[in-house]
């Protein structure tokens, strides 16, 4: 090894020769190379700096908050890599015009590994082996662990999907894989156990970010971390600094994403709003036909079936214009001052959506505003989506009219019409690349001052839900964001794009981005469809089971999106099993093996017991066979009881493994898994999903065995529900008696160790089981 090396904390390998760093992890290199540059413009010229030469110079423990700073100049700029070693590795870029001219900085690549340079990324497999977990700039864009060597992702190499999906779109990319702000690498096949790699930046306000992995045959050509500047203009003796990127080795993928987001979470002050909400949203049965009487029957059918819902939610329809939020379509809604107060008085919140980032040709906003729109090299506004066959410009959030309108618009939808929920959507639109009024606010900036004006003016208390939003501006903002495509009733989209509204689009990001839910925000996953085929529905009863299970078990918002005065008594039952929120997320066990994870796990803890969960999604369009091993879901060695929740079947008790023979296409299996006891015990609840995680308040003995023992469960659940309790009683005890708030109920003997209660629950019940022995 060249004497030349400087060694730091058996952390970092800093080599003056080349002028790059290695990262060491467990006394192996992870990250061999390893260099930062910065790609900017010189009078028309592009230039890049980089730390790589023998120039490079380096020093230690220059300041307090980092332990290296690696440094290079030429005669315009000086580029300065700090490096801290807390817990991760974490580091940035900053960036000093030395010269006498301005500089527009382009790019600031905060860590950079290149093959061609003798750089490496060490994961036990070639790079053609490796899954990339890909997060998409915004709420709608595919999530999920791609698998190098092809798979799923479709690219519909559209100007629309670029416009909406990719910030960062270069014609020509070929074979190059990009995640924002963060991505998680893991090395797949015989040797790469245990072996994974996170990349991620835990700032998210000034520029927007990626991590890029560009391949050459079977050999990793570039992978790189880039916070993009948007060619901020850099005057003589201004500095720049790029975002902070964190890097984190480890065995289990899991815990790194976990990690991550609870860091950046911190960092960015994520706004904690628990328990999650619930409600009822105009758009998926009404679309942009929804009138304000459709509104108030849908209040009065959730009253009459005390749904334990809390926010009614008007989507579009009620404007006469995108960008035109004031102004009412009569012949819809009369007033929606009026419309807020009825809600109120009914005793729910009411909720607004508007597109407060967008305004189109047709509205009263553009015609008197058109500079108030961002604008193309060629002076044309940009289209940022067209609404139901209408272009829709992004507005200009750097302009200071832009941001007074904005601040007044939700005064006045908040403190005058009073709303308190407001889902604002196709967020994208105001980070748009183009000309603005300010050309020093970058597309992050922007989107973020856009986001802080409207939280200033709902005020703290409001409740601000996000929507077709880049998601790193929006962390300490936002209380709650859409992490997948829009909810349909069908299951597959209409063509092959994996951003398209569709069942299956939805859920797949549902479940990839779990991660991120009580980290950054509140998880959206969109409405729950349980209405028929004959009512507005594609959706068979497996795909709509799945729908319930994926959103029961990502503990976020859960919100109804059915016309419910037509919804049968039969259906109305999913929408119960899922409220409330039970508030964890399960972990998607395969998420790194299988492009669409199928093996869903949540455990649940109570005071009076613990068990799991298990999610088992088969998204083929065919009937398969599914096996588990219990040891795949970590649980230790021992006998556990098997209940299958929506057929309703108790399935015995198993020790290894368990095969569903005929799993059908796209349903989902609800297990519940729960540890065999000597003991009676309850064994499950069919009133929630959990099975006992949410309505069961509590669990407790009374009196001995010489005079006979007393099980009492109590149960508190909002509403009216029909269920069963499930309880087992092993040899060699024996039920007595049952009572149901002091009253005496018969009961089903399921097997000879299993017996059942149906009840109907109204908010809450006392269970009593006499046993003897």
């Amino acid at each position: 090894m060249n004497d030349s090396k400087v060694f730091i904390r058996d952390r970092l390998i800093i080599d003056p020769e080349t002028g790059s760093l290695t990262v060491v992890y467990e006394a192996v290199p992870l990250l061999s190379g390893a260099t930062a540059a910065v790609n900017y413009r010189s009078g028309g010229r592009e230039r890049c700096l980089s730390i790589r030469g023998r120039d490079m110079a380096y020093g230690v423990g220059l300041r307090p908050e980092e332990e290296v700073s690696l440094s290079r100049a030429n005669d315009e700029l000086q580029l300065d890599w700090h490096i801290a070693l807390n817990g991760a590795v974490e580091m940035w870029l900053e960036v000093t015009n030395v010269g006498q001219t301005p500089l527009r900085i382009d790019e600031l690549h905060v860590l950079a590994i290149d093959a061609a340079q003798g750089g490496k990324v060490e994961l036990g497999s070639p790079p053609r082996q490796w899954s990339f977990y890909q997060n998409g700039w915004q709420s709608w864009s595919p999530a999920f662990a791609r698998h190098v060597d092809g798979g799923l992702y479709v690219d519909p190499n559209t100007e629309d999907y670029q416009t909406k999906h990719q910030p960062h779109y270069r014609p020509g990319q070929g074979d190059a894989f990009s995640s924002e702000w963060f991505t998680v690498l893991r090395g797949r096949g015989t040797g790469a156990e245990g072996r994974c790699l996170l990349l991620g930046f835990i700032t998210t306000r000034e520029q927007l970010a990626e991590v890029r992995l560009s391949l050459d045959g079977n050999e990793g050509e570039r992978l790189v971390a880039i916070c993009h500047a948007d060619g901020f203009t850099l005057e003589p003796g201004q500095r720049l600094f790029s975002e902070r990127l964190v890097v984190a080795r480890g065995g289990d993928p899991f815990g790194l994403l976990k990690d991550y987001a609870q860091r950046l979470g911190q960092v960015m002050k994520a706004r904690q709003r628990t328990p999650p909400p619930t409600g009822w949203c105009s758009w998926y049965y009404f679309f942009r036909g929804i009138t304000g009487a459709d509104v108030l029957d849908n209040v009065a059918a959730i009253k009459k079936e005390a749904l334990p819902l809390e926010y009614i939610v008007v989507d579009d329809g009620y404007q006469t214009a995108i960008g035109d939020w004031l102004s009412v379509d009569e012949g819809k809604f009369a007033d929606m001052k009026g419309l807020a107060q009825a809600i109120v008085r009914a005793g729910y919140k009411p909720g607004l959506w508007t597109a407060p980032f967008g305004a189109s040709p047709d509205s009263q906003l553009y015609a008197e505003h058109p500079e108030w729109v961002i604008r193309g090299e060629d002076g044309q506004p940009l289209v940022a989506w067209q609404h139901w066959g209408v272009d829709t410009y992004g507005l200009d959030l750097s302009h200071p009219q832009v941001q007074e309108w904005l601040r007044e618009t939700f005064r006045t939808l908040g403190h005058d019409w009073g709303f308190e929920l407001f889902k604002v959507d196709f967020l994208f639109a105001g980070g748009l690349p183009g000309r603005r009024h300010n050309p020093q606010m970058t597309r992050a900036q922007a989107l973020r001052k856009g986001l802080e004006i409207i939280r200033q003016a709902i005020g703290e208390d409001a409740f601000l839900l996000g929507c077709g939003a880049p998601l790193g501006p929006g962390i300490g903002l936002v209380d709650a964001m859409r992490i997948g495509p829009d909810v349909a009733a069908n299951w597959h989209p209409f063509w092959s794009d994996l951003s398209f509204p569709a069942a299956e689009n939805a859920l797949r990001n549902v479940v990839t981005r779990y991660f991120m839910h009580g980290a950054l925000w509140l998880n959206d996953p969109d409405c729950l469809l349980v209405r028929t085929r004959d009512d507005e529905s594609n959706l068979v009863l497996n795909e709509m089971r799945t729908v319930a299970s994926i959103i029961g078990l990502c503990g976020g918002m859960v919100f109804s999106g059915d016309n419910l005065p037509s919804i049968r008594r039969g259906r109305l039952k999913y929408l119960k099993q899922v409220l409330p929120p039970y508030g964890r997320a399960a972990i998607p066990l395969d998420l790194f093996e299988r492009e669409m994870p199928g093996l869903l796990a949540l455990p649940v803890e109570t005071d009076w017991g613990q068990w799991l969960v298990v999610g088992l999604v088969n998204w083929a369009d065919r009937t398969t066979e599914t096996t588990i091993e219990l040891a795949d879901l970590e649980l230790p060695k021992g006998r556990y009881h098997v209940y299958n929740y929506w057929r309703r079947r108790y399935l015995g008790t198993v020790e290894d493994r368990l095969t569903i023979k005929r799993h059908q296409p796209h349903e989902t299996v609800l297990l519940l898994i729960k540890p065999v006891s000597d003991r009676p015990e309850l064994l499950t609840s069919t009133f929630h999903v959990t099975q006992g995680g949410v309505e069961v308040s509590g669990i407790g003995w009374h009196g001995t065995w010489e005079t006979g023992r007393t099980l009492v469960v109590q149960l508190e659940k909002a509403g009216r529900q029909q269920g069963e309790l499930l309880f087992a009683v092993p040899e060699p005890y024996r039920v007595k008696e049952v009572r149901l708030d002091g009253r005496r109920r018969g009961f089903k003997q399921m097997t000879s160790a299993v017996i059942g209660l149906g009840f109907t629950l109204r908010d809450r019940v006392r269970v009593e089981l006499d046993f003897e022995r």
